[in-house]
């Protein structure tokens, strides 16, 4: 079972599968774990854009200001993400047993769930790329 994986192992995203979406969407959840896992203290507008439209502008206006777009991810990077083509979903980036995972709260999961990198797609996502915290 994946969870149980994921516990022997050790990796730091086992403490964040199954937090409720309704305690961190997915922009808090990825600012939650640079905080507690990497220490870094990620500020995000604390008003978000109405509406798909919206998010998808609030993201492109702000994703330079918040990380630099990068073509080799480490464990904690961010996954800009898109859904029915607009970008709106962030994730983080894992690398559990070699293999490459988004750790991301999913709101049709209801909660925070770990996904491999190649079944984004599986998902109804697709990878807008990836992004190192400034």
């Amino acid at each position: 079972m994946l969870s149980e994986k994921i516990i022997e192992n050790e990796h730091w995203s086992a403490r964040y599968v199954g937090l409720p979406y309704a305690e961190a969407d997915c922009a808090a959840l990825a600012a939650r774990v640079q905080h507690e896992v990497f220490g870094r203290e990620i500020l995000l507008p604390y008003q978000r854009a109405p509406g798909l439209r919206g998010m998808t502008a609030q993201i492109e206006r702000l994703k330079a200001d918040f990380a630099q777009r990068i073509d080799a991810p480490r464990d904690g990077d961010a996954v800009l993400m898109q859904s029915r083509g607009r970008l709106d979903h962030i994730g983080v980036y894992c690398i559990i047993q070699a293999e490459p995972w988004v750790l991301h709260s999913a709101r049709n999961a209801g909660q925070a769930v770990l996904h491999r990198l190649r079944d984004l797609s599986a998902q109804g996502l697709a990878m807008e790329g990836y992004y190192r915290w400034k």
